[in-house]
């Protein structure tokens, strides 16, 4: 008898301690959404004129800031949409980021096939934040109008400071295509 309880009580004490080291793990990973749409580039788009039409051009753009304190960086988008902490650690000299937490949801955009969870690490860096942001809107303006795939869009991206504060502006455009089905 005792040797079952002392089982079961080892049972439940590795059950506790594996599901708080799964939901430790699962808070890694900031709340995002996702949106992709396909670019279309004057060399792959191997379509005659008739097959085709540009609807439009179109824009959008991103601000994100990047406070960075000491033992701190915070990252969020001008309107509190989302913030993003990360906490600044010391190891053997070096200095780390680990990820503290997230309010709002992050939202990121990417253009045709890109692995979009292709870092092995939890930071996202603001300026890559600020530049996912601008194609999320930029795709998600391009679905309102219907269109098939964006035709060579730019990201322009620009940083400014004040004190301890860094501030990334990032516009994106593009001409809208929509394939003619006959």
């Amino acid at each position: 008898m005792k040797k079952h309880l002392l089982s079961l009580i080892l049972c439940y004490l590795l059950t506790f301690t594996i599901s708080s080291l799964c939901a430790q793990n699962s808070t890694l990973i900031p709340t995002t959404a996702i949106s992709n749409m396909p670019i279309i580039t004057i060399k792959d788009m191997n379509l005659g004129r008739n097959d085709y039409v540009i609807l439009k051009s179109i824009s959008a753009s991103a601000v994100v800031n990047s406070n960075n304190k000491r033992s701190q960086r915070s990252i969020y988008e001008e309107n509190n949409e989302f913030k993003l902490v990360y906490d600044i650690i010391k190891i053997d000299g070096k200095r780390y980021l680990e990820y503290e937490s997230c309010e709002g949801i992050i939202r990121l955009g990417y253009l045709g096939s890109t692995n979009i969870y292709n870092s092995d690490s939890d930071y996202l860096p603001a300026e890559e934040i600020v530049r996912r942001l601008a194609l999320y809107r930029l795709i998600n303006l391009a679905k309102e109008y219907g269109a098939d795939a964006l035709f060579e869009p730019t990201i322009t991206t620009t940083a400014t400071s004040s004190g301890k504060t860094l501030i990334y502006n990032t516009e994106a455009t593009a001409k809208l295509i929509k394939i003619i089905n006959n």
